[in-house]
C-alpha cells in the first residue's frame, strides 16, 4: 500500500512499508500502548518509532490518549491491511485436519518425509498470524507434507485469510490430497507439482509476502529450499520466513545459520522443539521453528541443482532388523530389498508375516576386498 510506503520515507525508516506495517499492528494489538512498549514490542529504537508516529498522526491514522490508539481513519486502514488477532484452532476444525491428514499416503523417507501432527501445523499457523504473516499477504509453502496450508485456511476466517494461499510440493500424492480437501472445503489454496531442483515457474517469482518451509534434513537441502524461497519474495526487506529445521551439532549449526544468512535472512525467533512429527527418527521426531525476516539482499542460483539433497542420497547405509516374533534378520537401505523400514512393515517379515521389528543397528560398509 502506498500509504505505508510514504509514510516509512517520511520517516527514513529503514525497515519499509514492512516496518509501518509491524507499528499499526502492534497498536492495533496493544490498545493505549506507550511509546516505549511500542518500540519494545517492534525491535525499533524509540526515536525512530516517534518519528513515525508523528508521520501517522499528521496522517490522522494515530491520535494519544493515555498512550498511542487509532483514529477511525487507522482502524479502517487496519482492517484493510487485514491485520488481525488470531487465537489457536477450535476442536472441530483440528478434528477436520486430523481427518484429512488420515488420508495422507505413507511417508516417502527417501525425501526426507515426516508428518508434522495436526497440533503442530496449527501451532505454524497462529503462531505465523499473530506476526501478521497470513492475513492480506501472498502466502507460499515450499514443501507441505505437514498440511500447513490447510491449517491456515482453516484458521483464519473469510476476511481474515492470506490473498494468495500457494503449496509447491514434489510429491503427486500430496498436492493430490491438498487438492481434494481445498475443493471439498473451499479452501482456495493453489497447488503446483515441482522440483525445487528446477528453477521456479516465473509466476511463482518475486510475487509473496510469506514463506514457510520444512525442507530436507541436510544443509544442501536447506540452501536449496532458502534460495529458491528468496526468489518467491516481493523486494525491500521485512518479509517474514517460517523454518522448521531439526536440531544439529554446534558445527552443523553453524553451517545452517551461514546458510541463513548467505541466503539474505536475519533469524527473529528461535523457538525449541517447535514442531512434532510421526517418524522423524533422524532429527528426533521434533524440530525447531526459526522466524526469519528477509533483508534486501536475495540469494541467487542457477536454473538447475544437481547435489544430493535427501538423507538417504547424501549418507546411502544400510540398517538391521529382527522380527519380534520369529527373530528374522531383514537389512533395509541402500542397495536392499526395503529402502526404508516403512516398507518393509508394509510387506512384513518374509518368514512370519509379523509387521513388527526391532532395531539391530546400522550396518557399516563393506571394504572391497573384505
Amino acid at each position: 500500500m502506498k500509504l505505508l510506503e510514504q509514510v516509512a520515507v517520511a520517516a527514513a525508516l529503514r525497515e519499509g512499508a514492512e516496518g509501518i506495517r509491524n507499528i499499526l499492528a502492534a497498536v492495533a494489538h496493544n490498545k493505549n500502548i506507550s511509546l516505549k512498549e511500542l518500540a519494545n514490542t517492534v525491535h525499533m529504537p524509540l526515536p525512530v518509532v516517534a518519528a513515525v508516529r508523528r508521520e501517522l498522526e499528521r496522517r490522522y491514522i494515530l491520535y494519544r490518549d493515555k498512550g498511542i490508539c487509532l483514529t477511525l481513519k487507522g482502524i479502517r486502514l487496519v482492517s484493510d491491511l487485514g491485520i488481525q488477532k488470531t487465537s489457536g484452532p477450535e476442536q472441530n476444525l483440528l478434528s477436520i485436519l486430523k481427518e484429512i491428514g488420515s488420508k495422507r499416503p505413507e511417508a516417502n523417507v527417501a525425501l526426507d518425509q515426516a508428518y508434522a501432527r495436526p497440533e503442530t501445523s496449527f501451532r505454524r499457523a497462529t503462531y505465523a498470524s499473530q506476526h501478521d504473516a497470513l492475513s492480506g499477504r501472498n502466502v507460499i509453502i515450499l514443501g507441505d507434507d505437514d498440511l500447513t496450508s490447510i491449517a491456515i485456511a482453516l484458521l483464519l476466517k473469510k476476511e481474515e485469510k492470506p490473498k494468495r494461499l500457494v503449496v509447491v510440493d514434489i510429491d503427486s500424492r500430496i498436492i493430490d490430497l491438498i487438492n481434494e480437501a481445498s475443493e471439498t472445503y473451499d479452501l482456495n489454496i493453489e497447488c503446483h507439482l515441482h522440483d525445487l531442483r528446477i528453477s521456479l515457474p516465473t509466476e511463482l517469482k518475486y510475487n509473496f509476502q510469506t514463506f514457510f518451509t520444512d525442507p530436507p534434513y541436510t544443509l544442501a537441502g536447506l540452501e536449496l529450499f532458502l534460495t529458491r524461497a528468496s526468489a518467491t519474495l516481493e523486494g525491500g526487506s521485512g518479509k517474514q520466513g517460517f523454518l522448521s529445521f531439526g536440531n544439529k551439532d554446534p558445527d552443523t549449526d553453524h553451517g545452517v545459520f551461514h546458510i541463513i544468512s548467505q541466503c539474505g535472512f536475519i533469524p527473529q525467533e528461535i523457538i525449541k522443539n517447535f514442531n512434532n512429527y510421526h517418524g522423524g527418527t533422524v532429527i528426533g521426531n521434533i524440530s525447531r521453528m526459526i522466524r526469519m525476516l528477509s533483508g534486501t539482499q536475495r540469494a541467487h542460483l542457477s536454473s538447475s541443482f544437481n547435489n544430493a539433497i535427501y538423507t538417504a542420497d547424501t549418507n546411502p547405509s544400510q540398517r538391521s532388523y529382527n522380527c519380534s516374533i520369529c527373530g528374522k534378520n531383514h537389512r533395509v537401505g541402500n542397495n536392499c530389498l526395503y529402502s526404508h523400514i516403512e516398507a518393509l512393515k508394509k510387506i512384513g517379515c518374509s518368514n512370519c508375516g509379523n509387521n513388527i521389528f526391532n532395531s539391530a543397528g546400522k550396518i557399516l560398509e563393506e571394504k572391497n576386498g573384505e
